[in-house]
């Protein structure tokens, strides 16, 4: 590394760990400033100077590789889940390299890539932030909650592709608007709820974050009453089975063996859902594990499969 990219990382870093105290516009990037060559970006961690075009990025939590993505950008090196690369990332992250899993990112195979920048979320790498910066530039967002769009749009705007990403946001609000119409002229009233079932306990999904909106304000649909609209989930016990009565169940499965016991039970099986065939998995990927157009879209697809195949 020359001495010159060196001290401009360094005062970089000491710019930014400097913020960490004093967060400004922790979920959606600013840009402050630009010249030609660079772009002074304020975020969760403070203000950095990035390049104006980064070529060489990495991306420490999904929701980064799919923002890249759908910019048209590949990362150079993104972190894995132990599943593997996102199926619904797989083709723009062909020739990404894995850097470590999302919860612990190995930090001597992202200094080998030698990346112009990092992205990262706040409240995963906070405490590693100078150490990212004396890497490369580094910004640090959390993942968007509920309204994605604007953070997108933030981001966007730091990397200079505003123009793409609008372009991106529109294709996806047409492709929802167009399902939304079909399914109230199909499905009218008709109640869903999403339901996962993992090894320490049951989650009824609500219409806080990631799925939920897609659901329940892109699509429209009638949430069941056991549905937490303002919350991200709610946990139930095997005793609440007989009150998910929702004429569509959408279902994620983390643990076979649990859901074929609760698939074997008479509580089960007595659910509307069930005995109409309106129970239908869905990969837990994009509907649960990433924020964007690209996973948002599979959630159409996969509603528009269940519920308008016919």
């Amino acid at each position: 590394m020359t001495a010159s990219r060196w001290m401009r990382l360094s005062v970089a870093a000491l710019i930014g760990f400097a913020g960490l105290a004093t967060p400004s516009m922790a979920q959606i990037a600013q840009v402050v400033s630009s010249t030609e060559t660079s772009r002074l970006v304020e975020h969760a961690a403070g203000q950095t100077e990035i390049p104006a075009n980064p070529a060489r990025i990495v991306t420490l939590h999904n929701v980064f590789a799919e923002a890249l993505a759908a910019m048209g950008l590949a990362p150079i090196g993104s972190v894995d889940r132990p599943s593997g690369m996102p199926s619904q990332l797989a083709d723009a992250l062909k020739d990404t390299a894995t850097v470590g899993n999302h919860s612990d990112p190995d930090f001597e195979l992202v200094l080998t890539l030698e990346p112009d920048l990092i992205l990262a979320q706040a409240k995963q790498q906070e405490d590693n932030y100078q150490r990212l910066t004396d890497i490369a530039p580094t910004i640090l967002l959390d993942e968007p909650e509920k309204e994605w769009r604007d953070w997108y749009r933030g981001l966007g705007e730091a990397l200079g592709r505003a123009e793409v990403v609008e372009a991106t946001i529109a294709a996806y609000d047409a492709k929802a608007a167009e399902t939304k119409a079909e399914l109230a002229a199909a499905r009218p009233d008709e109640t869903v709820l999403l339901l996962r079932v993992r090894e320490k306990d049951i989650r009824v999904y609500g219409g806080a974050r990631r799925a939920g909106p897609v659901l329940f304000e892109d699509l429209g649909l009638t949430p069941h009453d056991m549905v937490p609209l303002a919350e991200d989930h709610q946990e139930i016990s095997l005793e609440n089975i007989p009150q998910l009565t929702a004429d569509h169940i959408f279902l994620m499965v983390e643990d076979e063996d649990r859901m074929g016991s609760i698939e074997a039970s008479e509580l089960w099986q007595r659910l509307p859902a069930v005995l109409a065939g309106h129970v239908y998995r869905v990969n837990i990927e994009p509907w649960n594990q990433s924020v964007g157009p690209i996973s948002f879209g599979v959630v159409i697809d996969d509603v528009r499969a269940a519920l308008l195949a016919n």
